[in-house]
């Protein structure tokens, strides 16, 4: 019966010094995209805290690359819409739109030109548009289920490899 008894107290005990085990989430509420103050909309990456002062892009970012599939899984939800554009000059953007944002943003390296996740070469293609049009010019002729394809290979081939580079705020694959 002690043994018991101790058994369960250091049980207690490793309970209670480990700590939790965060879930992530099986959606982010990107329509809800709460910049602090007029900072994403014009320049930079969302992930800079200079340039965009955001507590979902801190929530997101805390999750690791256990986030990445989340998103990935929100680039089709057209459905829930932010109540005025995450952008300047864009006349709407969806949770779909802001999924694929971040997720380009968080596999761009600090210079803001180099992508870090190979496979996505066919995202997006040359335009000499203003963004929002270029965006919906592809995402019309090629599809949403295309982007969202296209992203889940390149995490399926990718997964075991990517980590996060503090220094850079960007994820990188080894």
């Amino acid at each position: 019966m002690k043994y018991l008894v101790l058994f369960l107290a250091l049980s207690a005990v490793v309970a209670v010094d480990s700590p939790a085990k965060t879930n992530v989430p099986k959606q982010f509420p990107l329509w809800n995209f709460d910049e602090i103050g007029p900072s994403c909309r014009a320049k930079g990456r969302l992930q800079d805290r200079e340039y965009c002062n955001s507590k979902l892009m801190e929530t997101i970012i805390s999750f690791g690359k256990g986030s990445i599939p989340v998103l990935i899984s929100q680039l089709q939800d057209t459905r829930h819409k932010t109540t005025r554009p995450i952008y300047d000059f864009w006349s709407e953007t969806s949770a779909a739109d802001i999924a694929y944002f971040i997720l380009n943003d968080l596999f761009t390296d600090s210079d803001w030109a180099t992508r870090t996740m190979p496979g996505l070469d066919a995202l997006p293609e040359k335009c000499i548009e203003s963004a929002e049009t270029c965006w919906r010019a592809f995402v019309k002729k090629h599809g949403r289920k295309f982007v969202h394809d296209q992203w889940l290979a390149a995490w399926n081939v990718n997964k075991d490899r990517i980590y996060w580079d503090e220094q850079t705020r960007c994820f990188r694959v080894r």
